[in-house]
């Protein structure tokens, strides 16, 4: 018993101290990175695969795709096929969901967006790399008969995408009124 303590107490200390930096992290975002999507055209989105205890639990990552693309396209990013990505303006919207779970039922999740982009070097601006330009991670914990909820973390990190895409897409130009 007294291993178990020490080990869940070493988990909630990782945890809090991962919260913590996913927290400064997010209060500190580059504008670098929300000015990395202007001009994005559209995303394709792609789900990491999930351990399968989780899936067994009840959450697939098809459930989370299907979370993401509801929520890009109500905000109005349109979604891109897998052939479109050799677009001009084309990204990857990009989620992992990592997942330890506990002998008492319980999840520590590491939930991971980003976007990743075709970037050209600056001292050689004909070579392009697949760069990641925008992230938002989360962590936390859930219990095996909610695993469900990690939809709703996932649905506020395509919201927070959202949301920077919009701040340097304008979705509509206002035309200037001219002052005489």
């Amino acid at each position: 018993m007294k291993g178990f303590r020490a080990r869940i107490g070493s988990v909630t200390i990782a945890l809090a101290l991962c919260l913590i930096m996913s927290v400064g992290a997010q209060a500190a975002r580059l504008s670098l990175e929300i000015k990395s999507l202007k001009g994005v055209k559209g995303v394709h989105v792609v789900v990491e695969s999930l351990a399968p205890d989780i899936v067994s639990d009840g959450l697939t990552a098809d459930m989370l795709e299907k979370t993401i693309t509801s929520r890009l396209t109500a905000g109005g990013i349109r979604l891109l096929t897998e052939d479109e990505l050799s677009e001009e303006g084309a990204a990857i919207f990009y989620v992992s969901l990592a997942s330890i779970k506990g002998e008492r039922g319980l999840y520590a999740c590491d939930v991971h967006a980003e976007v990743i982009q075709a970037v050209a070097l600056t001292r050689d601006p004909q070579i392009l790399t697949p760069a990641t330009t925008w992230t938002s991670t989360t962590v936390g914990i859930v219990g095996a008969s909610n695993v469900g909820q990690l939809t709703d973390t996932v649905a506020k990190i395509a919201d927070e995408f959202v949301r920077d895409y919009k701040s340097v897409n304008s979705m509509q130009q206002v035309p200037k009124t001219k002052i005489a």
